[in-house]
């Protein structure tokens, strides 16, 4: 099968690399010119480079150029892997057997933008990669199929990223070889039963340190890399909290945003009614360092308080 490929994400780049071990025809990819504004950006160039494959940069697979050069290729599949722009209907009607997508949340629960920062901030313990046919509608178009994930309490962005990764492999591996046969699953999706999650902006980090110890962990956990970070102001410099251990939830009367201890790398940060120990932060640009390090390097001290501003009164 003829196949056009768009992505600029780590989890495309896997889905890449196994279509080509499974000796699929790639006549081209896409992917985006370099954004220091795509979080998880990969580049694709080296890869498709040793494999001979066709590969154009565009900021949009929805201009003239792009549909021309698709269009030239004859594809029976177009694949679109983490491309954050809705793809035109004019794009879709292009491949001969179907358009297909994947979406980190188990559709239609959890469609729209960041799905899988909203997964670990509301404290699900379990979520899903889904592989769906694309539609006009966003992430509304019919189920190829799911594999499951989970979320232990130790997870955070990064590593459920890794996850996505490793499913998307291994879905892949599964329905290719069904779609060369001929086989295509459909199953619609249950509209009744689809939620929206919002985009989320690196402005929208910023950490309320009057909230429980368990939501200011998921916080912090679902926003740490490949995202932008969870961030706070201490003495009106901007720290982004990048690590923290799962909370005991043991109540201590502290304030909240209070530097209260420190407990080897760790400083202990008043949440509502307890603590949560900190263990990587990152001044401004500065490199990340350990909560002990951020006392020693920067003279940070017990008894300093973290804000949720920046405080101008002095």
């Amino acid at each position: 099968m003829r196949i056009v490929f768009v992505s600029h994400n780590e989890l495309g780049l896997a889905c890449l690399e196994e279509l080509i071990e499974l000796d699929a025809d790639v006549k081209h990819v896409f992917t985006k010119p370099n954004d220091a504004n795509i979080s998880d950006q990969v580049e694709f160039e080296s890869f498709c480079h040793s494999h001979n494959i066709p590969i154009t940069e565009t900021k949009s697979v929805n201009d003239n150029l792009a549909i021309t050069t698709m269009r030239k290729c004859d594809p029976d599949l177009l694949f679109v892997v983490g491309w954050s722009e809705l793809v035109s209907s004019t794009v879709l009607n292009i491949p001969s057997v179907t358009a297909i997508g994947m979406h980190p949340s188990p559709l239609p629960r959890g469609r729209g933008r960041a799905p899988l920062a909203w997964s670990l901030i509301k404290g699900l313990d379990e979520t899903a990669l889904s592989f769906f046919h694309l539609v006009e509608k966003a992430d509304a178009g019919d189920l190829v199929g799911q594999q499951l994930l989970s979320i232990d309490i130790d997870d955070d962005a990064n590593s459920m990223y890794q996850k996505l990764i490793d499913a998307g492999r291994i879905m892949i591996r599964e329905y290719y070889p069904k779609f060369e046969q001929g086989v295509i699953p459909r199953k619609p999706q249950e509209e009744e039963k689809a939620t929206w999650w919002p985009r989320r902006r690196p402005q929208d980090g910023i950490i309320d340190w009057n909230r429980s110890p368990q939501e200011v962990y998921n916080w912090i956990r679902g926003q740490t890399r490949p995202y932008p970070g969870a961030f706070s102001y201490i003495d009106g410099k901007k720290v982004t909290i990048w690590d923290a251990n799962p909370p005991n939830e043991d109540t201590v009367f502290v304030r909240p945003g209070e530097i209260s201890y420190q407990n080897g790398d760790a400083i202990g940060v008043g949440v509502w009614e307890s603590t949560i120990e900190i263990t990587e932060l990152q001044v401004e640009n500065d490199k990340s360092v350990t909560g002990k390090q951020f006392l020693e390097y920067y003279g940070f001290q017990i008894g300093d308080q973290f804000q949720d501003h920046v405080d101008q009164s002095g």
